[in-house]
């Protein structure tokens, strides 16, 4: 598993996994960490979470 380390100016260096397929995703001195490798695996997460909540209030 990578590790970002966050550097004096802000900034991240290293490797992150994704939030949804845990690939390893460099950071290459980015001021916000990149969470997701696609955008598709950002819009995966948000479309689980939405179907918890119907699935509370319907269910």
């Amino acid at each position: 598993m990578g590790r970002a380390r966050v550097e004096k100016d802000g900034t991240y260096h290293g490797d992150l996994p994704c939030k949804w397929c845990e690939t390893l995703i460099g950071q290459g001195g980015r001021r916000r960490p990149r969470l997701y490798c696609r955008t598709s695996h950002r819009w995966k997460t948000y479309g689980s979470r939405v179907a918890v909540v119907i699935g509370g209030v319907f269910g």
